[in-house]
């Protein structure tokens, strides 16, 4: 008698077989069937980190040290073993975004960072810090860009290839002042604006770009005052509340919404994630919170940036100011046709009432003057 039997036909009967002479054949079998993939597993699972604090920024007198502790946590299911490199980064001088690059020939900076531990291991939802300490030479002065990288120790990484791997681990970036008296901090306003001149419903999105055109990073800070027509302030919107820096020769970009309105267009969520539609872009609904509904705003409006940094001497303060309109046209129209309707309404009811006033009015008086005639 001949068998056709595949290995899907076979598990099975092994399976019942161990069942029956013990639980050590359910954990032989079940180490069988599952150990291959718990291996693949660990070799191709995402690598995932959280790191704090993002980012870092230290100031120091040349010729001094200075520490800096780094948690790092796994947030995978598996245990990882870790390591750190270092790179630098940049800024892009038209759109002022952060970018990795490789150690250069002339970075010597790179040979004052240290590490407690350059290589470690992190069970699942396991916190370590790692200390990065800086040994500045008295030469030293103004920034040094430093991201250090972590990521899985037995990936083989060529020194081009790094920024590839990128999005497989994490970059702290640290940003090192080397204290001189001569460093020159000074930020230039190149734009602020609202994203529309006429609004019907909030939020109202306002840009600010701001452009770094000292020698050393500088972080500034401030506000965005809402007035109506009438002068009368309405809203108070922070600026940079992150502390967001900005290297020199570039601009960095702040964006602060007014979103205190009713109604108010929200993003749509599904599960707590931002629907998209067919090109990419997230899609808004109309909230309607009646328990807001106090503030419909409409008028125009005017919105005054105040901003402020340190120049080493004093706070310099960085002002700007931006016009819009709000204009409810749908409940504004909708409010004339049920004015429009009421109105209607209410000539036709004093028609009426007129009408019937008439003819009560022209019966009384006939009634009376056949009366008079029958007397007569």
């Amino acid at each position: 008698m001949v068998y056709n039997w595949g290995i899907t036909d076979i598990i099975p009967m092994i399976q019942n077989f161990f069942r029956r002479i013990g639980t050590v054949g359910v954990l032989v079998t079940s180490l069988i069937c599952f150990y291959p993939i718990a291996s693949q597993a660990q070799s191709t699972g995402e690598l995932r980190l959280t790191t704090s604090p993002l980012p870092i920024n230290l100031k120091v007198a040349p010729g001094s040290s200075v520490s800096a502790p780094i948690k790092i946590k796994n947030d995978g299911n598996l245990n990882e073993n870790l390591k750190v490199i270092l790179m630098k980064f940049k800024a892009d001088s038209d759109t002022g975004v952060a970018q990795l690059v490789e150690r250069g020939p002339s970075d010597s900076y790179f040979d004052w960072v240290t590490f407690s531990d350059p290589t470690f291991t992190l069970t699942p939802n396991e916190w370590k810090t790692v200390t990065a300490t800086f040994n500045v030479p008295s030469t030293a002065a103004f920034d040094y860009y430093y991201a250090i990288v972590f990521f899985r120790a037995d990936q083989q990484v060529g020194a081009g290839d790094r920024q590839a791997v990128l999005n497989g681990g994490t970059a702290t970036l640290v940003l090192l002042t080397a204290d001189v008296p001569n460093a020159k901090k000074q930020l230039n306003l190149d734009s602020f604006s609202v994203d529309k001149n006429i609004f019907e419903f909030l939020p109202a999105t306002f840009d600010v770009r701001i452009r770094n055109t000292g020698d050393v990073h500088v972080i500034p800070h401030g506000n965005i005052f809402i007035s109506d027509q009438g002068g009368k302030d309405v809203a108070t919107l922070n600026v940079n509340d992150t502390q967001g820096s900005i290297l020199p020769d570039s601009p960095r970009d702040f964006q602060s919404a007014w979103s205190d309105g009713f109604p108010k267009y929200v993003f749509k969520e599904e599960n707590g994630v931002k629907t998209k539609d067919s090109k990419g872009n997230p899609i808004q609904e109309l909230n309607w919170n009646w328990a807001d509904a106090a503030k419909l705003r409409w008028g125009k409006y005017t919105a005054k940036m105040v901003m402020v940094y340190d120049d080493g001497r004093r706070d310099v303060p960085i002002e700007a100011e931006a016009s819009f309109w709000v204009i409810p046209w749908r409940l504004i129209g909708g409010s004339l046709v049920i004015l429009l309707l009421v109105l209607i309404g209410l000539r036709s009811a004093l028609l009426n009432f007129w009408n019937r006033l008439r003819r009560v009015s022209g019966g009384k008086s006939g009634t009376g003057s056949g009366t008079g005639q029958k007397k007569k």
